[in-house]
């Protein structure tokens, strides 16, 4: 899923990047619409941004129990052990005296290896079977995601097309929304 959240990340960079050229290396426009345009642009990439923004908030709320309650409590388990191992260790080689024990200090310390590495691959084995139940791309968590960073991407690349509509118009789009505007407040004075 994580890579799901780069690919669209990478694509809305991609769309924020051409769209921000295309509106700075614009000869066709005047200072003032390049300035609008600029704000307008940045309006957009922020909406866009939120967006994505939802889209992760919704696959983390939906991982919780996954995370918390599923993963974190085996990792955990496996996490005080290896802590444990290396307390264990110490009293070991506290207990025995290293020279004239070495041969027990070596059966103890192999039996401690072999009981926390047995462990350690059952319980690497169980984190692995949690971290694959998302794997497969037909997975519904996937799918929700997937589809709302589709979605998101398409609608702000619309929304950056439309920014440039700005640009293509020579900021005309303004000019005929105030003249609209002054129409209308003109007309209801009448």
């Amino acid at each position: 899923m994580v890579k799901l959240l780069a690919n669209a990340s990478i694509e809305m960079r991609l769309i924020d990047n051409t769209t921000e050229s295309t509106i700075l290396q614009s000869s066709s426009v005047s200072q003032p619409c390049r300035q609008l345009v600029l704000e307008l642009f940045k309006v957009f990439r922020t909406i866009g941004q939120a967006e994505f923004q939802a889209c992760a908030a919704y696959a983390t709320e939906e991982l919780n129990y996954w995370t918390k309650q599923r993963f974190f409590s085996y990792a955990n388990i496996l996490h005080r052990d290896a802590t444990e191992q290396t307390h264990r260790v110490s009293l070991i080689l506290e207990q025995y005296n290293k020279i004239t024990q070495m041969d027990s200090v070596l059966d103890v310390l192999s039996e401690e290896y072999y009981r926390f590495n047995n462990f350690n691959n059952a319980l690497q084995v169980v984190l692995n079977r949690e971290l694959d139940r998302f794997a497969p791309s037909n997975h519904p968590l996937r799918e929700a995601l997937s589809d709302c960073l589709n979605t998101t991407v398409t609608l702000h690349q619309l929304d950056m097309e439309y920014v440039l509509s700005y640009i293509d118009s020579g900021c005309m789009n303004v000019a005929d929304k105030q003249y609209d505007e002054t129409f209308e407040n003109i007309a209801m004075c009448d």
